[in-house]
């Protein structure tokens, strides 16, 4: 699959006449639980020549596709990477931190966590998972069933919001370094967790089950917290720096 993966991302680059800089698996893969049917989630990172930056009408600063039953391909200009970046945007972070990389540059993924943890703040990536998980128990586990999937969709964005409440970083992408490290395996949501991943990793995507009312008290009492500063508070972000380096990568790259 990967010799698949990397000759797509090869033509993506001559059919848009781009070069891609980085790219690497996300969503499930990449948090350490695919099921026996996961598709192949690949996200990258790429850059037009400098003239492309300079029209009145700039080109659309993300390519989606192909996609077919097995992979998924999307990528993001890095002008709008670096401006996602700027706002906590947790999805970027993970790609830059996934442990199955296609086409790696640890010059601009290093550099990129660096720009972010020296000239933002953490409150903006807590923002941002919070919004992932609100979102997904909105969409996903208000009915009579749910997916383990979904609710691992869940709880993994809340672990993510206490590792930044409790250790100001960047939360590890692998599912069970983030409640190993947070969670005490006396605890009764630990064992739920351990009983959805089995599931989650055994069946196929689709698959449905009944509530686990652990883990939904679990999810509700997180979303009950008064979460204060964490939600409000929006420090000052560093834009001359980003601007730096946008400069920097495009000189780098042409």
């Amino acid at each position: 699959m990967q010799k698949e993966i990397l000759k797509t991302l090869e033509q993506i680059e001559a059919q848009h006449n781009v070069k891609i800089l980085y790219a690497c698996e996300s969503g499930s893969r990449a948090w350490g639980f695919p099921s026996p049917d996961s598709d192949y989630d690949v996200r990258y990172l790429y850059s037009r020549p400098v003239e492309a930056y300079l029209k009145l009408f700039p080109e659309r600063d993300v390519i989606e596709g192909p996609i077919d039953e097995v992979k998924d391909f999307v990528g993001w200009d890095l002008q709008k990477a670096l401006k996602l970046l700027m706002k906590g945007n947790a999805p970027l972070i993970e790609w830059l931190h996934s442990p199955i990389v296609y086409r790696d540059n640890l010059w601009l993924s290093d550099n990129l966590i660096k720009l972010f943890n020296h000239n933002s703040n953490f409150s903006a990536l807590y923002r941002g998972y919070f919004g992932l998980a609100m979102n997904n128990f909105k969409a996903y586990l208000t009915g009579e069933t749910v997916k383990p999937k979904k609710y691992l969709y869940v709880l993994r964005s809340i672990l993510a919001c206490e590792w930044i409440k409790q250790k100001n970083s960047i939360p590890p992408v692998l599912f069970r370094e983030l409640y190993e490290e947070l969670l005490l395996p006396t605890a009764p949501i630990y064992s739920e967790l351990e009983k959805l991943l089995k599931i989650k990793v055994e069946a196929k995507e689709r698959s449905a089950c009944a509530h686990f009312e652990i883990v939904d008290e679990f999810i509700n009492e997180f979303f009950n917290e008064s979460k204060g500063s964490l939600l409000s508070s929006k420090g000052p972000v560093n834009v001359d720096e980003y601007d730096k380096f946008f400069l920097e990568c495009l000189r780098r790259e042409n």
